[in-house]
């Protein structure tokens, strides 16, 4: 449909040039599909697909669809690996679920225990003259650390260690433990080179330097021949989300780095901002032996945005492709933003949601307050999550407690559960809204654990008439939750409670036109991929995303960051206006830690420009998407007549990235440079 067989196309001519090749596409636009033909197209007879273990059906049904001939195989175990490549049957799709390929059996510390006289004469009259010494279990030499210390069996139960002598494991398989073994190491063992190319799906989520799925992801990458990667997210807002994604799956970005030098990367491509502090009577740490030199504490704290010329790592392989490119009738998509206030009462005496909120947090920030000044910052944790959880859960009430001392350091009682809260009122008047228009909707609640929400979220709209499914990670297996999502739709319901994390990625969920945000997520790839879930290919009504905050508190805070998260993010996928490339100040840190760093300032100082910065958002998405449609054909016979590929000659550059990568040429041609501050020119 539309630019699918011009990105089919580019992709395929990419992996004949390219080791790695990545395909950014917005949420619906067909990835798995896409994937899978350019893989064919480019002559790949045996594909390694690595995706989310919810997807694994749906991988096979897609590749079956697109490529009728494939022999697409499910594997979950080396016998189920060793039994396809016997059989054979080409083109060849193995499907591999992340887990599966991660997981692999128990370990436990391998020791020997050797017994020797004790040293001295006080040694021997105080322990019987006999000392038990923890040795290697092949040479038997003590186990110390570098400091020539003896290492306790709890140590050793922390890390795998080698023995200093013989080198030998000190550590082996724990029989009590299940009985497997990742198959990302079987294969790069016992098989390297056998597939030709590794399809990973998602690519986002591997960007973590230490996460065994991102380790796995990287072995694998080694093993294959060449490297597809798809996702509809490739940046977090932040530089260093970008650099283990590419360097695990990019030869040439580890030419150029080390696997730690992730500060080198962001030193370069991304927005630092260093901090001195410095204060009247002079906070310097050290003095210059023979000068007057000061030298002072500095931190570096990273800043949303990207240079672009981290662009020219990208643009070489990688095809750009929005939904607006492959069905251009898709219906409105509109996001919108609701503030509500928080329930008060008719004497400031009497118990209510907002003197019990303000009650919370003026205890938690004199607690908090009191431990930085000590040093410590042990109570911000419970600090923000108290404060962002507590306007949803007040029927529980809240109490926090030091994990330093165990002591109780702030606490407010329930509030009745017989209320009907502002937040719960106004889900309620949305479904009801929505109900008369015929229009389903999927409520997106973070809260499903220790502060569990969602048993009184479905009560509520239970009362009202209104049928309710609430989809949980421990009572649906990821591979079954299509299904089980199939037959709550086929009993009827109204409303469908889930945590977005549940289904983020790869779920088509055309029959919930209405999306709405109960609480703040504060993963910028988790945000952009759950909102998009019912505006694909499919989709026949307008769409609508609503977040519902409480004004005044830490969650309309908190959703103004992601909302500048956002757009930082957007700018590596084509959307770069000087916004995209511009230091957000506070207001664009870390979520959490910027959110602590506003424990003195009021928190509703930005309410009132909230819906105007999501509105804005999609604005810009929306002219985005129009500059890229004018001219796409010009360009696209102009690139047309001067290709002498031998594949076929229409598509060979998608027309959206042609257009993106022109609007990027002409950012970098006006933009200065990160790194040495000189202004970057194009020859």
């Amino acid at each position: 449909m539309g630019a699918q067989a011009d990105v089919i196309r580019a992709c395929a001519l990419s992996l004949q040039t390219h080791r790695a090749t990545n395909l950014v596409g917005e949420m619906g636009t067909g990835k798995t599909t896409i994937g899978t033909a350019a893989a064919t197209l480019a002559g790949f007879e045996r594909v390694l697909v690595l995706c989310p273990p919810h997807l694994v059906r749906k991988w096979q049904r897609e590749v079956k669809a697109t490529v009728p001939s494939a022999n697409a195989v499910i594997v979950r175990t080396i016998s189920d690996l060793e039994r396809v490549r016997q059989a054979g049957g080409w083109p060849l799709f193995v499907i591999l679920s992340r887990e599966q390929a991660k997981l692999s059996y128990r370990w436990k510390p391998a020791l020997a225990t050797r017994h020797v006289v004790a040293g001295s004469a006080a040694a021997r009259d105080e322990q019987g003259g006999v000392v038990a010494l923890t040795c290697c279990p092949a040479c038997f030499s003590p186990v110390v650390d570098d400091e020539g210390l003896p290492l306790e069996e709890a140590d050793l139960g922390r890390k795998k260690h080698t023995c200093e002598h013989c080198h030998g494991p000190l550590w082996q398989a724990d029989c009590r433990g299940p009985r497997r073994y990742p198959l990302a190491d079987y294969i790069a063992r016992r098989v390297p080179g056998y597939f030709d190319l590794l399809l990973i799906d998602e690519q986002h989520e591997y960007k973590a330097r230490g996460s065994a799925q991102g380790l796995a992801a990287g072995t694998l990458a080694e093993a294959c021949k060449s490297v597809l990667t798809l996702t509809g997210t490739l940046m977090g807002g932040y530089s260093s989300t970008l650099f283990y994604l590419l360097w695990r799956f990019s030869p040439a970005v580890r030419e150029e780095f080390g696997y730690g030098d992730e500060s080198k990367w962001v030193s370069r491509y991304g927005i630092v901002e260093r901090i001195s502090r410095k204060s009247g009577e002079d906070d310097a740490y050290e003095d210059g032996r023979s000068s007057r030199r000061k030298g002072y504490r500095t931190r570096v704290v990273e800043k949303p945005g990207v240079s672009p010329a981290v662009l020219f790592h990208l643009i070489g392989n990688t095809a750009f492709l929005r939904l607006a490119d492959v069905a251009s009738g898709l219906p409105e998509y509109t996001e919108e933003v609701r503030l509500v206030g928080l329930a008060t009462s008719d004497s400031p005496d009497e118990p209510s949601q907002s003197a019990y909120y303000q009650q919370l947090a003026s205890q938690l920030e004199a607690a908090v307050h009191e431990a930085l000044a000590k040093g410590s910052k042990r109570l911000l944790g419970a600090y923000l999550q108290s404060l962002l959880a507590y306007p949803d859960a007040c029927t529980k009430g809240e109490q926090v407690i030091d994990p330093g001392s165990d002591t109780v350091i702030a606490a407010v009682p329930a509030l009745p559960d017989t209320d009907r809260y502002p937040k719960e009122r106004a889900l309620l008047d949305l479904v009801e809204a929505e109900k008369r228009q015929g229009r389903r909707v999927l409520v997106y609640v973070t809260h499903t654990a220790s502060r569990d929400i969602t048993t009184r979220l479905a009560s509520v709209l239970n009362d009202a008439g209104h049928r309710v499914a609430c989809l949980k990670a421990d009572t649906v297996p990821p591979e079954r939750r299509e299904e089980w999502v199939a037959n709550r739709l086929k009993e009827g319901i109204d409303v469908l409670l889930v945590h977005p994390r549940l289904v983020q990625t790869g779920l088509d969920l055309v029959d919930f036109p209405t999306i709405v945000w109960q609480e703040v997520e504060y993963s910028v790839y988790t945000m952009r991929q759950a909102s998009r879930r019912s505006w694909r290919i499919g989709q026949r009504r307008p769409v609508r995303v609503v977040y519902l905050a409480y004004r005044g508190t830490l969650q309309s805070q908190a959703l103004t960051l992601v909302a500048r998260k956002l757009k930082a993010s957007l700018a590596v996928e084509g959307e770069l206006d000087d916004g995209g490339l511009a230091t957000f100040g506070d207001d664009g840190e870390d979520l959490l830690m910027a959110l602590a760093r506003s424990l003195t300032d009021r928190v509703g100082a930005n309410d009132e420009s909230l819906e105007g910065l999501f509105a804005g958002l999609r604005q810009s998405e929306r002219e985005l998407e129009a500059r890229l449609g004018e001219g796409a054909d010009r360009e696209h016979e102009t690139w047309v007549q001067s290709s002498n590929c031998a594949l076929p000659a229409r598509g060979l550059v998608v027309p959206s990235a042609v257009e993106v990568e022109q609007s990027l040429v002409g950012q970098v041609l006006s933009t200065h440079a990160v790194a040495g501050g000189q202004q970057l020119r194009l020859l």
